[in-house]
């Protein structure tokens, strides 16, 4: 199994531990609010819980009778097109909710750019207060933790401390924003370079940083641009620190092959 392979099964396993099982984007069970079938969007399930909400009437709805869900729900062709909001993806159901009667005007633009995008999670965080989405992470503090931790949820929720169901939801959708429409935010998208460094310096830096030595600026730059393929981003050092020494090596190794496994595992973890 190579490096990406098992970066993809724990990150399968992780997406349902955090409620984002791939299962749920071809459930849409009925609504009991309003009884319509075909209306609801499965945004979370895990092994022990699911949530959706109705495109129709916007309920909200909470369960644990997985059985139950699954042999109610419809089970839809994902591959026919879009969700039924073009933001619902990025935006969580509460946020969506509140900006279609507070900020509708904004909803009408085909794609949220990265103010309109912040604007709105900072207004609906001040309207917020005393409700159970008061004290969440500011959305630019989670965007910039989701550059640092390689697009990685799990650790973004763990780094941040807020580890609840709603904060879990504002890091999913802020990487989804990252992975659509704010893709050229990203450092491993907006700074890729395809000119390779010699494999000679890219060993020998990596090789002091498995010491534990310091690296200095050329061996740091070697890193980056033949590890994860860009000329900037956050400091090599950190994100070498998010694989194992292993991990490390292979990717060494695959280097002289032509391949980046650790860009791979990025772009993975930004697009999962």
């Amino acid at each position: 199994m190579t490096i990406l392979d098992r970066l993809r099964r724990g990150a399968r396993m992780a997406a349902t531990a955090l409620g984002r099982s791939p299962e749920r984007e071809a459930l849409s069970p009925p609504c009991p609010q309003c009884g319509r079938d075909g209306t609801t969007t499965v945004y979370r399930l895990s092994t022990r819980s699911a949530r959706f909400w109705c495109t129709r009437c916007e309920a909200v709805v909470s369960t644990r009778d997985l059985a139950s869900l699954r042999d109610t729900a419809t089970v839809r062709n994902v591959s026919s097109g879009p969700p039924p909001d073009p933001h619902a993806r990025y935006l969580a159901p509460p946020v969506l909710e509140w900006a279609r009667s507070a900020a509708a005007k904004v909803l009408t633009a085909p794609e949220l750019d990265r103010a309109t995008y912040y604007q709105l999670h900072t207004r609906f965080d001040r309207t917020a207060q005393g409700s159970v989405h008061s004290g969440l992470p500011a959305v630019s503090a989670v965007i910039g933790r989701l550059h640092e931790r390689c697009y990685r949820v799990d650790l973004v929720v763990l780094d941040l401390g807020h580890d609840s169901e709603e904060a879990r939801e504002r890091v999913d959708h802020a990487r989804r924003w990252l992975a659509g429409p704010g893709k050229n935010q990203c450092w491993i998208v907006s700074r890729h370079v395809e000119s390779r460094p010699e494999a000679e310096s890219v060993e020998e830096a990596a090789a002091a940083y498995l010491r534990g030595d310091p690296v200095d600026r050329d061996q740091a730059s070697a890193l980056r641009s033949g590890l994860f393929g860009t000329d900037g981003g956050p400091r090599p050092v950190a994100l070498l620190e998010l694989f194992t020494a292993d991990e490390i090596t292979a990717a060494v190794r695959a280097y002289r092959d032509g391949a980046r496994p650790l860009r791979d595992a990025v772009l993975a973890a930004l697009q999962a």
